[in-house]
């Protein structure tokens, strides 16, 4: 009974990608094959939370500041130049709603073509995004490597490639045009903060913990539009995944907030190259 149950739900899911996958970028790498998908979140999950640490119990910690340093500047240029190629053919071209954008694989325009693939530039920066949870394990910081920083890597990859197999250029896109925002600064702040040239900004951490609570707020609002009047059409259990999601994200990060700035701690001196996080997420 066990393995029919196995079997149909993987005959389930076959045809379901087969069947609603998006054409238009069914030939790129990553994009509408669920296992290889899987298979790259198992490995960070075994890497991070069992075979790296288990590597590392009998080593020193590795010292890696250039590295990532090098890392963080990477994702600013990276995260901010998607961001504006992605914003430049979406929001600020008329036709692209800002309150329901359809599902429409049809539409192969030049424009839409552009999304597609600002969309995929940013999923491969999910994958990027894994090497945040590798540098601490590799650094024996292994207290940060929190449930909520484990879920939301390993769930974005997953969750992005869904976007990408199943929903691009759609209602959907306003997600990864506000996290690319928010990166872009994270990462900015990282870096700066890392070579001491702006050590008397660290009070940004905390503002940088209040933006990513006005993006999972805003998002939550985003996806309760298409929930309560859906014009477009828009599949609305996606919309409710959507709007479940971003309320747990926003309670998670407000729980962060409140222990690290309203709840009294004792100070701590922050380390180099990473102040204490902002984003409870990444370092």
């Amino acid at each position: 009974m066990r393995h029919n149950v196995v079997a149909y739900l993987y005959c389930l899911l076959r045809d379901l990608y087969a069947e609603h996958g998006d054409p238009r970028v069914a030939h790129l790498p990553l994009v509408g094959n669920l296992w290889i998908v899987l298979a790259f979140v198992a490995l960070y999950l075994a890497f991070v939370l069992h075979y790296g640490p288990k590597w590392m119990a009998h080593r020193r910690p590795y010292e890696l500041k250039t590295v990532m340093q090098v890392y963080n500047v990477v994702q600013v240029v990276a995260n901010t130049g998607v961001f504006l190629f992605g914003l430049s053919n979406t929001y600020l071209r008329p036709g692209f709603s800002w309150t329901c954008q359809p599902v429409d694989h049809t539409d192969t325009t030049p424009r839409m073509m552009n999304v597609l693939y600002a969309s995929y530039g940013y999923y491969m920066l999910k994958y990027l995004d894994l090497l945040d949870t590798v540098f601490i394990v590799l650094r024996k910081k292994n207290e940060q490597v929190s449930f909520l920083h484990v879920y939301h890597h390993g769930g974005m990859v997953f969750g992005v490639s869904v976007y990408m197999t199943f929903l691009g250029g759609s209602h959907c896109t306003m997600l990864g045009i506000i996290n690319l925002l928010v990166h872009s600064v994270m990462y900015a702040y990282y870096y700066a903060s890392s070579v001491g040239a702006l050590r008397h900004l660290l009070w940004w951490k905390r503002r940088i913990t209040q933006l990513q609570l006005l993006q999972f707020g805003y998002l939550t609002c985003h996806f309760l539009l298409v929930i309560v009047r859906n014009p477009c059409h828009f599949p609305v259990f996606i919309a409710f995944i959507g709007f479940i999601q971003n309320i747990f994200m926003f309670s998670m990060f407000l729980d962060f907030y409140y222990k690290a700035y309203i709840r009294k701690h004792p100070k701590r001196r922050p380390e180099a190259p990473h102040p204490p996080s902002p984003f409870p997420l990444d370092k």
